[in-house]
């Protein structure tokens, strides 16, 4: 097997664990695989052995860090159609599925073909002028977030669901998200947790002016629209935490499930729910105890 391995070094201090982890596959008879530009750093070890170049032939994608590097290496790789596991080098990690502490077992249960595939939607972000023009685009894995700008003014919006209109919004912003980030930011905002795997979209307002605090979930298949109002201070769009397009007055934003899956490697050990109460757990604890 082929896997294409990318490390945050912010994270992996020197890439060691990505070192270590292409020690491992090579050991089992695997073929690790670097970006190019990692041909001349002076911390990659064994040279003569690994690859360096595409990962449009490796089996799986390996990102190493939080799960805010495994969004990036989605965001990067995403049109390879290849499946992606994450190795913990970040708080906690709701996305990576394999510890540090179990590396070379974990690789090894993947290369023995012991684990299984799970699709998690993702969802396309459009923005368009008031005169009903595209301004850009992009995919997200986790959520789409709409907030307030650089002043603590409130955003001001419309909200839509399948061409029905839904409310008025008077708020910090809105939080449109996939199952997979239902236990991110949402779950922070008091949304529900859904099954991964799940094909639902949860628009969560945050910090509502209004009695009306819930969460609405509804299919991947429906257009979500924010039609925003007009405003001083521009609010700021995010998809998975990246910068997102300006936005100005009375522009569109809509957003529905995007027509293809990203798969990730599930080595089956602990049940989701389980995972996500000790995650969570020990999330607390991990920032309790940060120094």
């Amino acid at each position: 097997m082929r896997f294409g391995i990318f490390s945050n070094i912010s994270r992996d201090t020197e890439y060691r664990i990505a070192n270590e982890c292409a020690s491992a596959l090579l050991e089992l008879g695997s073929t690790p695989v670097f970006e190019e530009d990692l041909k001349d750093s002076p911390f990659i070890e064994n040279k003569d052995k690994v690859c360096f170049g595409s990962f449009s032939d490796a089996d799986i994608i390996i990102s190493i860090g939080g799960d805010g590097t495994l969004l990036s290496v989605v965001s990067r790789y995403r049109d390879l159609n290849v499946p992606f596991i994450g190795i913990n080098k970040g708080s906690i990690g709701f996305l990576t599925e394999i510890d540090v502490g179990t590396l070379k077992d974990s690789l090894k249960a993947v290369i023995d073909g012991k684990y299984a595939l799970l699709e998690r939607i993702q969802l396309i972000c459009k923005v368009f002028d008031r005169n009903g023009n595209l301004k850009g685009s992009d995919i997200c894995l986790n959520d789409c977030v709409v907030t307030r700008g650089a002043k603590l003014n409130i955003v001001k919006m419309d909200l839509y669901i399948d061409g029905q209109y839904v409310e008025k919004f008077y708020g910090d912003g809105i939080i449109v998200s996939t199952p997979t980030g239902s236990t991110a930011y949402t779950l922070a905002a008091g949304g529900p947790i859904l099954m991964p795997g799940m094909r639902n979209m949860i628009v969560t307002p945050l910090c509502p002016h209004t009695l009306q605090r819930s969460s609405y979930c509804i299919s991947d298949s429906s257009i979500i629209e924010i039609k925003l109002d007009d405003f001083e201070t521009a609010p700021v769009i995010s998809p998975d935490g990246r910068s997102g397009i300006i936005l100005e007055p009375c522009d569109t934003i809509r957003i529905t499930g995007y027509e293809s899956t990203i798969k990730t490697v599930m080595l089956g050990r602990s049940g989701f729910f389980e995972t996500v109460r000790s995650k969570i757990t020990a999330r607390g604890s991990f920032y309790e105890h940060k120094k």
